[in-house]
């Protein structure tokens, strides 16, 4: 139930969609001949776009997001790193016979890093289909045809098919690998995303160290070019997304 309201929460709250409806809001009260309410949706439309359409918002939420958990030293010891899904299509893949382009690729090649930096280290990847209508195809698939692709040796790969959001993730990762006591594990997963997963291995009791890729902005800089306006909706989603996953999740005991 938490993963179907949250699509449909999402829905309703994503900027570019308000943007939308502002828009066709206006367009409708044009036609029907009601110029006041027209001026009220036009405004609101221009307030959303300056607000999501340039870096003013999105560059101070995504650095905050990104500056928590900075790339640490490598460690003396690692016994293996888990990469939370991003959302991979497995059937771009299926149908073109190459994976999807995605940015989340850039956790695979940072597991990769770890497994040869750390040859006895195993690599976990959890991630089943996070679609909320015809979800069959876990990008757990994709995954293992990536790591192949880079060379991983099978043994050393587990795979969890199943989760659908980032608590899943982890829940059902911790399952599949009984972590022991003493043992030292990786998050590998977006910077902007790192926030709230550790909240939820501190929630679920698996002590990790936080092991950041997918990065977006450098620790000062200010966002996405200001004029690449659909960029910056694009992040201004992915950001706000982002805080209000923080927020549900603590509000729904899924993190601390």
């Amino acid at each position: 139930m938490f993963f179907v309201l949250s699509k449909i929460f999402w829905i309703l709250a994503a900027p570019s969609h308000w943007l939308g409806l502002f828009v066709l809001a206006t367009g409708l009260c044009l036609l029907l001949r009601r110029p006041r309410a027209a001026g009220v949706f036009s405004f609101l439309s221009v307030v959303v776009l300056v607000l999501a359409g340039t870096s003013l918002l999105n560059g101070p939420l995504v650095r905050a997001l990104e500056n928590r958990y900075p790339r640490p030293a490598w460690p003396a010891h690692v016994d293996g790193v888990l990469v939370l899904g991003s959302g991979f299509d497995v059937n771009i893949l299926r149908r073109r016979h190459a994976p999807q382009a995605n940015e989340g690729v850039n956790r695979l090649v940072a597991a990769m890093a770890v497994a040869r930096h750390y040859p006895d280290a195993r690599v976990v990847f959890t991630g089943g289909s996070a679609v909320l209508i015809g979800a069959e195809n876990a990008e757990s698939v994709t995954a293992r045809y990536v790591f192949g692709e880079l060379g991983l040796e099978p043994r050393r790969l587990l795979l969890e098919p199943k989760a659908r959001n980032t608590y899943e993730n982890i829940l059902f990762a911790k399952e599949l690998v009984k972590p022991k006591r003493g043992e030292v594990w990786l998050l590998d997963t977006a910077a902007a995303h790192m926030p709230r997963a550790m909240a939820v291995a501190r929630k679920l009791g698996w002590p990790m160290v936080a092991w950041p890729s997918d990065f977006i902005s450098a620790p000062d800089d200010h966002g996405v070019d200001i004029f690449n306006v659909g960029g910056n909706l694009g992040l201004t989603d992915y950001a706000v997304h982002e805080w209000i996953g923080i927020l549900a999740y603590r509000l729904g005991g899924k993190a601390l």
